[in-house]
């Protein structure tokens, strides 16, 4: 295996991870958390959650696609994917694992599933 082969089977599987983390998490809370953003006074809030689902699911959809270009296109120099994908994909899959990581050791529970409304 050469390195570019390399280099773009790990960015498939970084682009893999953010895709998951960016599809379940907001999935999860908005179904956990529909039915009490809808007994707020303000429906608004559950207006604008619905949004950033959507935005969400949207940046799920960028990341499959690098995801899939990654893994396609291993062996050529360039990858393709510009680095404002890499950089937020890795840099806020590290954010999000690191903060589940600490979430665990003081808690004793895995971050974003544990929470209850309130």
């Amino acid at each position: 295996m050469t390195s570019n082969s390399l280099k773009g089977i790990l960015w498939g599987i970084v682009f893999f991870f953010t895709a998951v983390i960016y599809s379940a998490i907001p999935t999860y809370l908005i179904v956990r958390f529909w039915v009490w953003l809808n007994e707020l006074p303000v429906y608004t809030l559950s207006l604008f959650m619905l949004f950033l689902w959507i935005v969400a699911i949207i940046v799920v959809l960028i990341y499959i696609v690098a995801m899939i270009r990654a893994f396609i296109q291993r062996k050529s120099e360039d990858l393709g994917i510009p680095k404002g994908v890499k950089g937020f994909g890795l840099i806020s899959t590290v954010i999000i694992v690191v903060f589940m990581v600490i979430w665990y050791f003081i808690f004793g529970q895995i971050a974003f599933f544990s929470w209850v409304p309130l």
